[in-house]
């Protein structure tokens, strides 16, 4: 019985960490996914001033909007990092 209960104790206890490890990735994803948003959005800002003031139809050469658009490429690149890594810590968990 005391081999049992210890066995079912660090069960509990491993799982206890596990969903505590996956809730921390998972805030962190949904903030960053929050960060994405708001770069999108002043990416999305930074093109229509520039096609309303001066009819901008070409960003190739606008040093603003290829730093929006890095940063927001690095942001979704984090976020699969993440993403990735709760999957590993449940799989190492378990």
């Amino acid at each position: 019985v005391a081999k049992d209960s210890k066995k079912y104790i660090k069960s509990a206890v491993s799982k206890g960490e596990e969903i505590g490890y996956k809730g921390k990735i998972q805030i962190e994803i949904e903030k960053l996914k929050w960060e994405l948003k708001q770069k999108y959005n002043k990416l999305g800002i930074h093109v229509s001033d520039k096609k309303i003031a001066k009819s901008v139809t070409d960003f190739s050469h606008d040093n603003d909007f290829l730093h929006l658009v890095n940063e927001i490429n690095k942001l979704k690149l984090f976020i699969e990092e993440r993403e990735s890594e709760k999957v590993k810590g449940s799989q190492i968990v378990d």
